[in-house]
């Protein structure tokens, strides 16, 4: 099913989940951060809250890992909030996405649990 059909058989209410973010109906979150939209938005942006989102998925994070990538790093998460490799799973010193300082304040927090 093409997305202009799946549209019109969301409106409809033949399908559940939006074509564009996968929400079941009638709610719309952003892809990227979550955040509740209206329908138009979601279906003018493709599933995204804004351009500034639709934008970081498609054009700033190939980037970045691509320059992760040429740099050597391994690790390959783009999360900067990560749990697991702020406080294990990313040991390279000096990885873009996972600063050392981030590394250890996530531990200091984390450690008084």
């Amino acid at each position: 099913m093409d997305k202009t059909q799946w549209k019109e058989e969301y409106d409809a209410r033949s399908v559940l989940d939006c074509p564009c973010c996968g929400c079941d109906y009638p709610e719309h979150r952003c892809s990227n951060c979550y955040s509740d939209m209206s329908k138009e938005t979601c279906w003018k942006n493709d599933g995204y809250c804004s351009e500034k989102c639709f934008k970081y998925i498609y054009e700033e994070l190939p980037r970045v890992r691509k320059e992760k990538e040429e740099a050597g790093f391994k690790c390959l998460c783009d999360e900067p909030m990560c749990g697991k490799c702020l406080g294990v799973g990313c040991t390279e010193a000096g990885c873009p996405t996972h600063s050392d300082i981030q590394k250890k304040l996530w531990k200091e927090q984390n450690s008084k649990r």
